[in-house]
């Protein structure tokens, strides 16, 4: 059959494919094997040639081929050929994987190009070679109104760059227009362009086609920022903000935001700058490392980092622990103590090294206390008056002179004013005056004036406390009015002493006992050195001595609830005639005691300046106890820069560091400036507490410092 037969490599016509497929199926119906001609197989392979359409002369063209039988990539070579006249030559041989491969090749001139192999071809395409054209770059560029950008012209003649006149147009409306001619060298040249708005610009020539179109985009809205420095050496170093501001296409005059953050922190305002044609400047100390921005409306400019090599802190918090000198009893540690069970006698053990607890027979002369008078050397406790008023409330009194007789008396209330008169005291009462260099006033219900009668007591204007017990005795000294209260020192004495809250003694009542005979203990030794002409008095009402309220303490709360629980504590310490007290080597020993210690007691010598070998440093971990109910577990204060600059003599101070005596107390600063200078300073422990409270902010409470903490700036 003449048409099976056929091997012409072109393709069947659309009528001849059809007769051979209807023959075809004819045949398999009739159970007949027939072979499909290579023409109806071409129609299943698939060539295409990708070219670009033009090419610059001695650019290189890529030539992209695809291969395609049954919807399947094939694999293979084929050849990419240029027409010539009538004929194909090939030009180069593209190796095809998976349906795609490709070839770079360099036209000379414009030529028409197909893929083939024995028995297929693609579609040609014909790649026109460009040899005049003009050049202008860069390709795009983006610049912020008042900035400049540079294009660069080139003018190439037969493929190469040749000397030639040009100009430089730019777009407007739907137009070109000329912004300037050029004579380009060979080299090709370079112009600057300052466009206030967004342009677009090409290069035309006669007779050759104009340059591919390049787009400047002109940002008229925006700031910027630098600095003069963006890497200081300390926080105490300044740099200089330089801002430049264009608004609507114009130089802004205004006022611009300074911002600022830390870190990833919010951004705040660090400064409103005014501006004036477009610029202005203004010097920022950043303290820490910051990051900077402008803010005007919805522009803002690019941020920029100053980073600070060394931080000076604004200031260091001070943190401490306990309160009070150290020595001896924690008042609070001897009240977790008792809570936990201990007794007395255990709580002064703990607190004081080797010491003995016993009943000693006590003295029955009085002793007698400074309620209110004259101190000379210490302003703050000195009452300078030439006349003080005694009131006597709920009974009888009398008052008499230094020979035991009486020179006034009343059986209700009644308030006298004892006066300066020379070297005596003097009081008038009923019209009649009297003077001594001694007056005493006693009341009713007292061991010193036994008449019966309701509870009385006496009240001097100026003085912390009221008087149950005993008598008051008046006296001249150095110009000035002196009261005492003589009284016994057993019981009565320590029934007034206010230095524990009596409230424990629900729940501790051995802390209350502990603080009793630590009170007796000192009181006894002031007792046996006698009277001080200084006040006329043994030791004094406050914390000079010991902390003296007299009937306010014994009658404290509703119904004196807690003043019983005192006076309780008090008389569970006395047996007859004698009292508990604290000895060491056989002797009654000044026992020193405070409210709350930091975690360990101290060593006397470290406090003040004598080894007292009782008074030694011992473990109080019941201070810090929750039981405890100290207050003072833990306390800041503040040392300001500039004071701690001052007090070290350094230039700054970046970091304090603390050295301790045995027990924590402080011994030792030392301060390190951002130079690496340092300075320590030493000390006893309360020497530099008191030093360091003299310069802080707040109040440093005791010897306990843990730390400095630096507070860098915000």
């Amino acid at each position: 059959m003449g048409l099976m037969r056929h091997r012409s490599r072109h393709s069947f016509t659309r009528v001849t494919r059809t007769l051979a497929s209807v023959l075809a199926a004819t045949l398999v119906m009739a159970g007949l094997t027939v072979a499909v001609p290579a023409a109806a197989q071409a129609a299943t392979t698939a060539y295409t040639l990708t070219a670009p359409t033009s090419v610059r002369l001695g650019s290189s063209a890529t030539m992209k081929a695809t291969w395609f039988t049954r919807g399947t990539g094939a694999t293979g070579t084929v050849k990419l050929q240029r027409k010539s006249g009538t004929t194909w030559k090939t030009v180069a041989k593209v190796k095809v994987v998976k349906g795609r491969g490709s070839v770079s090749i360099k036209p000379t001139a414009t030529a028409t190009y197909r893929m083939a192999t024995s028995a297929h071809r693609s579609t040609s395409k014909k790649v026109t070679v460009v040899k005049n054209w003009l050049s202008l770059g860069p390709t795009s560029a983006s610049i912020k109104v008042g900035s400049a950008v540079t294009l660069s012209l080139k003018y190439v003649h037969n493929g190469k760059a040749t000397a030639g006149a040009v100009s430089l147009q730019r777009r407007s409306g739907s137009s070109w227009v000329s912004v300037t001619r050029l004579a380009v060298p060979a080299s090709g040249a370079k112009v600057v362009v300052r466009p206030t708005t967004t342009t677009s610009y090409r290069l035309a020539k006669s007779g050759v086609a104009p340059s591919a179109t390049r787009t400047v985009t002109v940002d008229r809205d925006w700031a910027s920022l630098a600095f003069s420095s963006r890497s200081l050496t300390t926080s105490e170093a300044t740099t200089t903000a330089s801002i430049v501001w264009y608004s609507a296409g114009k130089k802004a005059n205004g006022t611009i935001v300074l911002q600022q953050r830390i870190g990833s922190g919010a951004w705040t305002t660090a400064k409103s700058v005014k501006v004036t044609s477009g610029a202005a400047t203004v010097s920022v100390k950043p303290l820490v490392t910051r990051t900077y921005r402008l803010l005007a409306g919805k522009v803002s400019s690019a941020s920029v980092t100053v980073s600070v090599k060394t931080v000076i802190p604004t200031s260091f918090t001070i943190n401490g622990s306990g309160f009070g000198h150290g020595i001896g009893m924690s008042q609070y540690g001897a009240y977790a103590m008792a809570r936990a069970g201990k007794s007395a006698t255990s709580i002064l053990k703990t607190y004081y090294t080797g010491v003995s607890v016993a009943q000693t027979a006590m003295p029955t002369a009085p002793l007698s206390v400074q309620v209110f008078g004259p101190d000379a050397s210490n302003s703050v406790y000195d009452d300078r008056k030439t006349s003080v008023a005694v009131s006597v409330n709920g009974g009888g009194w009398m008052v008499q002179n230094k020979a035991g007789s009486t020179v006034a008396a009343k059986t209700t209330d009644s308030t006298l004013t004892f006066k300066v008169d020379g070297s005596s005291a003097s009081v008038t009462y009923g019209g009649k005056t009297s003077k001594d260099s001694v007056l005493r006033l006693y009341w009713t219900g007292t061991s010193d004036y036994p008449k019966s009668g309701a509870t009385t007591y006496a009240t001097v204007a100026g003085a912390q406390g009221s008087y149950r017990h005993g008598r008051l005795t008046i006296s001249v000294i150095n110009g000035f009015i002196n009261v005492v209260n003589d009284l016994d020192l057993n019981t009565e004495y320590l029934y007034g002493i206010a230095e524990m809250p009596s409230s424990w003694g629900t729940k501790g009542s051995a802390a209350l006992q502990a603080q009793v005979v630590t009170a007796r203990s000192y009181a006894l030794l002031k007792y046996r050195a006698g009277i001080k002409s200084s006040c006329g008095c043994h030791l004094v009402d406050d914390i000079r001595d010991q902390n003296f309220t007299g009937w306010k303490k014994e009658n404290e709360g509703t119904n004196a609830v807690y003043g019983k629980l005192w006076k309780a504590a008090v008389d569970k310490t006395v047996s007859g005639a004698n009292g508990l007290l604290v000895t060491y080597g056989g002797k009654p020993v000044a026992t020193h005691y405070y409210s709350a210690s930091g975690g360990g007691t101290l060593n006397s010598e470290d406090v003040w300046a004598s080894v007292v070998p009782y008074e030694r440093s011992v473990d109080d971990p019941w201070s810090l106890m929750a039981s405890s109910g100290n207050p003072n577990i833990a306390w800041t204060a503040s040392l300001t820069q500039a004071t701690a600059r001052s007090y070290f003599g350094l230039r700054d101070v970046v970091a304090i560091s603390v050295g301790t005596y045995a027990g924590g107390g402080i011994r030792s600063m030392k301060a390190t400036s951002s130079t690496g200078a340092t300075k320590t300073i030493t000390g006893k422990s309360d020497a530099l507490r008191s030093k360091l409270n003299a310069i802080a902010v707040g109040y440093v409470k005791a010897p306990w410092i843990k730390s400095f903490k630096a507070v860098q700036p915000k």
